[in-house]
């Protein structure tokens, strides 16, 4: 399995020259995004064997680590592949395939220990689906605000540069994200709340008030006034997607910052 994650890996590399190099080429020719879909959908298809082969085999979820990344890694690319279909998403590959290559560099590396739960755990598969959900879209939404940054960057610079005609226009970078923020919120809420309320179903323990809990509630808090501060007072623009980019390293300290010091460094 190692080796196809290399291979999966490497797939990830050449997307991500080919994505690179059309965009410093200049060129008027459109975006290859039909052949794009076409090879990203081979690349899915290995990378759900992957993720998913081990797990049915033995009937548990596997949320070590390792497998966590490689999860999360696998829902965001998913959930881009599905959305080029109906948004336009260009740009944002620039960023998504080099990350997915770096992201599963660092699982192949870094495994760490692996933790399986049985998937008949009603209560554990609520929770942890909408936790991984709620990564991989708040992953996607804050490279979206990376993107709305690069966006305005041009837009505020006195010449005209021709690799702003490969991404899309801000005001349709910004109402993606805030569609992605909003559904991440939700996903995010069911398993803050699945796992407090039903915390000895999940995890065999009473819930406890650690870092865990700390930067999870904070991140969420920042999702919540980020998303009232939009919609009561239409707040947008740049510091917008500093505070995305904020809460979703806080997020990510929640979860995986505790997994890498206790299975990592330990």
């Amino acid at each position: 399995m190692s080796l196809l994650l290399l291979v999966l890996i490497l797939a990830y590399v050449v997307l991500s020259v080919l994505a690179w190099r059309f965009w410093q080429r200049h060129t008027d020719v459109p975006y290859p995004l039909r052949g794009e879909q076409s090879l990203l959908l081979l690349i899915l298809l290995l990378h759900t064997f992957v993720v998913w082969k081990p797990m049915l085999q033995q009937h548990v979820l596997l949320v070590g680590f390792g497998q966590a990344l490689n999860l999360i890694t696998w829902l965001m690319v998913m959930l881009y592949w599905v959305g080029s279909f109906r948004y336009r998403l260009q740009g944002l590959q620039l960023a998504l395939f080099p990350c997915s290559a770096l992201v599963l560099l660092i699982a192949l590396l870094l495994p760490g220990q692996a933790i399986a739960y049985p998937m008949h755990n009603t209560a554990f598969m609520i929770h942890v689906l909408s936790a991984l959900l709620a990564y991989a879209l708040f992953g996607i939404t804050t490279l979206l605000a990376v993107l709305m940054l690069v966006r305005n960057h041009y837009l505020h610079r006195r010449k005209t540069v021709p690799q702003q005609s490969f991404l899309p226009p801000l005001l349709a970078i910004e109402k993606l994200m805030f569609q992605g923020l909003q559904a991440g919120f939700v996903l995010l809420t069911i398993a803050a709340v699945s796992g407090t309320v039903f915390s000895e179903a999940v995890f065999g323990e009473p819930a406890r008030f650690n870092h865990k809990t700390v930067f999870g509630v904070l991140s969420w808090i920042i999702y919540l006034v980020i998303l009232l501060r939009h919609h009561m007072q239409a707040w947008r623009g740049k510091k917008v997607a500093w505070w995305v980019i904020v809460s979703f390293v806080s997020l990510m300290l929640a979860y995986f910052g505790s997994k890498f010091v206790l299975e990592i460094l330990f």
